[in-house]
């Protein structure tokens, strides 16, 4: 299963980055990030209709969707998760112990994972096979 991964990129969290997709690999499932894989965490589109055609064209390659909700996303993050609900995406929602999640991701996720690190969310997608 290849897993599209989505989850906050603030230039300073690369390392956290790095061990979700980890976290995913661990579980033996393929991990894609598309700021990693794609912008090489950096900004390379002008242009937010080149944007969202790439992302959609990479979420199309993709098994399901695994979003961090544990710092309440908005913007491209609630995006993703859309899309992945209009293709019919198994959506996995993990956050971290103690946080409280919008009651909206609710009707479309397949599982929703706590975790208080990474392996954490390992075990809880490998549960899922």
């Amino acid at each position: 299963m290849k897993m599209y991964i989505t989850s906050r990129f603030k230039g300073s969290n690369k390392q956290d980055i790095e061990a979700l997709c980890s976290a995913v690999s661990s579980a033996c499932m393929e991990d894609f990030s598309f700021i990693r894989d794609v912008e090489n965490y950096q900004k390379i589109f002008d242009d937010p209709k080149d944007l969202w055609k790439r992302v959609q064209e990479e979420m199309m390659k993709c098994d399901a969707l695994l979003i961090d909700v544990s710092d309440y996303p908005s913007g491209g993050r609630v995006i993703e998760v859309g899309m992945a609900f209009a293709l019919n995406m198994p959506i996995y929602v993990i956050k971290r112990e103690g946080i409280e999640h919008k009651d909206i991701y609710d009707g479309i996720t397949t599982k929703i994972i706590v975790y208080n690190n990474y392996s954490d969310v390992t075990k809880g997608l490998a549960e899922t096979k």
